[in-house]
């Protein structure tokens, strides 16, 4: 399937010899422009609408915190085989070195605002942003250095206006080091590389039953994420997914299968908070309140994965709450868990606890 988008789409050079050489009707390739009353003028529009060769990519690097590893995601910018690029960090109140440590990299674009998160820290990246192209990149992440000239080539050819890709989980050694990103992405079999769907088209359906888009991978035209929306501040985790959840209502994506960036895991990256919100269920259920369960392209997940993955959310949720969080949050999961499958033992017995740990006031875990 290929799909164009009016900003990118243009004439083949065989179609413009055509017209300059044999002065056939402008509408004769494909392709007509209604404000070219005649050939000279819709020439121009032509030409002027044809993308450059290298179009430039503006690498958005939100960054909260990160001394200790954006200078190595910096650098994995600047090593791409693509050179046509422009890298803005937008620093969200950090309190060490990062703002000083970005600072030695001449050139890098550097934005600061107070800690409001990273949806709010991309979307002001992105209204700076002069390419014609947006790529993600975290703080803490590394990429192939191929990753932007392999995924732009795909979606020149395909037409598609987004894409995204495999990626690799990055994981320190035992004494927390970790392994040089050259060596990671030159195994042809990494044990470690992700088992996520890769699916190229319409991908509402899959995103359904899992959040297959990561992040650092992603390379899209800035248009289609006006087009969207940008990200929405009002999540502070899942802003992602569910941005790529109103995307697929939209565009469909390319995917590539070549894993592109080291998703690497490390302390920080995992909170031990409980969260009183729930963003995943959140997200997931409001796209389904608001388009259904079936995608631009008519496909609609298994109704029981559905239901089996709404069901996990709700129990690991409340479970949590329950075990070192809010009684009363635990249960109103738990309550919305039993609506959904129907009260079985497991699901009273917790309940049960809830009540008696809201009723008592007895700490957690």
């Amino acid at each position: 399937m290929r799909c164009y988008h009016s900003a990118t789409f243009h004439p083949t050079k065989e179609a413009l010899k055509r017209i300059l050489m044999m002065r056939i009707p402008f509408s004769a390739t494909g392709w007509e422009h209604r404000s070219a009353p005649n050939l000279t003028l819709g020439l121009m529009i032509t030409l002027q609408m044809m993308p450059p060769a290298s179009p430039l990519v503006s690498v958005v690097i939100p960054a909260y915190n990160s001394a200790e590893f954006i200078g190595e995601a910096i650098e994995s910018v600047l090593k791409q085989t693509y050179k046509n690029v422009e890298i803005i960090v937008v620093d969200d109140g950090s309190t060490d070195a990062t703002v000083d440590i970005v600072k030695q990299y001449r050139g890098v674009n550097l934005l600061q605002q107070k800690n409001q998160g990273s949806a709010v820290a991309r979307n002001l990246a992105i209204e700076n942003a002069k390419g014609s192209y947006i790529a993600f990149l975290d703080s803490d992440d590394v990429w192939w250095t191929g990753k932007l000239e392999l995924q732009l080539e795909a979606m020149s050819k395909s037409g598609y206006g987004m894409s995204y890709s495999g990626f690799i989980w990055w994981k320190p050694t035992l004494d927390g080091s970790y392994s040089p990103p050259e060596n990671e992405f030159a195994l042809e079999a990494n044990p470690n590389l992700s088992t996520a769907l890769l699916h190229t088209g319409w991908t509402y359906a899959d995103l359904l039953l899992d959040c297959i888009v990561w992040t650092s991978t992603v390379v899209i035209e800035k248009t289609l994420l006006f087009e969207s929306g940008l990200f929405n501040p009002d999540f502070r985790k899942g802003q992602d997914y569910e941005l790529w959840l109103r995307l697929s209502r939209i565009s469909p994506m390319i995917a590539v299968e070549q894993p592109t960036a080291l998703y690497r895991i490390h302390g920080q990256s995992i909170t031990n908070r409980i969260s009183d919100r729930c963003y995943e269920y959140e997200i997931l259920s409001g796209a389904i309140k608001r388009w259904g369960v079936s995608g631009p392209d008519d496909r609609a997940p298994n109704n029981n994965l559905l239901n089996a993955r709404l069901g996990r959310i709700l129990l690991n949720h409340g479970s949590a709450h329950l075990k070192r969080g809010s009684p009363v949050i635990a249960m109103e999961f738990l309550q919305n868990l039993k609506q959904l499958k129907g009260m079985t033992t497991r699901i009273a017995l917790m309940l049960v606890l809830a009540r008696i740990k809201a009723l008592f006031k007895l700490p957690a875990e």
